[in-house]
């Protein structure tokens, strides 16, 4: 007689694996050049995480490529590291802070996550094209 999984034990994931986790989900996408903490020293993790039961929420400081459209950076690098933290862990994301720590003149931007397949990419001009 097989034991259900729920009675077979708990998996505990630390907030530090987390944090791991999520600065190197952002330094997937495209825009980011660098997920940092803020300040001459750095302090620690460049993701602060914090999980209560099955919920994490997220704290990010980025350095970005100048000139890209920040909002615009920020929204995919939210839905991605929410995305791949849920993916590695099965955590629910309440909410991903981004600070824009610095802009990077300059900077190659890294390429970025591919679009999963049936997604719409909400960057692209989707207008009609105006005959001149």
């Amino acid at each position: 007689m097989s034991v259900p999984p729920e009675r077979r034990g708990r998996t505990h994931i630390p907030e530090n694996v987390v944090s791991k986790i999520a600065t190197r989900a952002a330094q997937e996408v495209g825009g980011v050049v660098e997920v940092r903490r803020r300040g001459p020293v750095p302090r620690g993790r460049a993701a602060d995480a914090t999980v209560h039961g099955g919920l994490a929420s997220l704290r990010l400081d980025v350095s970005v490529a100048y000139p890209v459209p920040i909002r615009s950076v920020a929204d995919q690098l939210r839905r991605h590291v929410a995305t791949r933290v849920h993916q590695m862990t099965g955590l629910a994301i309440g909410h991903v802070d981004i600070d824009v720590a610095a802009l990077v003149p300059g900077a190659r931007p890294a390429p970025g996550p591919e679009p999963a397949a049936g997604t719409v990419d909400e960057t692209a001009d989707t207008r009609p094209e105006v005959p001149a």
